[in-house]
């Protein structure tokens, strides 16, 4: 199943267990367009950038003939001072067949400016004043 986002983004692969081939396939973006293989200890950080682009996990069956989509599933979170974070958990499997996602995560930090804003300073002073 693809997944949709705007703008630039960082994805990283976080976690990687399966018996399948798998990878992850980036369409429309500006410039980072492609079949990214996903594999136990193998890293992969990409940087996606793009007005609307698509992120689609795939895994290779044993007995398939070709790449099929994996199922994912998407949490998203606001973390301070990192900002918006979509976490992507799939498994090889086709989508809405299971419900456990063990075989991969790929975590994907927004890099927009205008979504993440740099935390301005406390305007309030908590200093106890010197009493003498």
């Amino acid at each position: 199943m693809s997944e949709t986002f705007f703008g630039p983004w960082r994805v990283v692969l976080t976690h990687a267990n399966s018996h399948f081939a798998q990878r992850m396939v980036i369409t429309g973006s500006d410039a980072a367009d492609g079949a990214y293989a996903i594999a136990f200890g193998q890293v992969v950080d990409v940087t996606v950038s793009g007005a609307e682009w698509r992120l689609e996990t795939q895994f290779f069956p044993f007995d398939g003939p070709a790449w099929q989509p994996g199922d994912t599933r998407r949490s998203t979170r606001f973390e301070a001072p990192t900002g918006l974070i979509v976490q992507l958990d799939g498994a090889a499997r086709p989508p809405g067949t299971g419900s456990t996602f063990t075989n991969l995560t790929l975590v994907c930090t927004c890099l927009d400016p205008e979504t993440n804003p740099i935390p301005g300073p406390n305007p309030f002073d908590f200093t106890i004043p010197f009493r003498g």
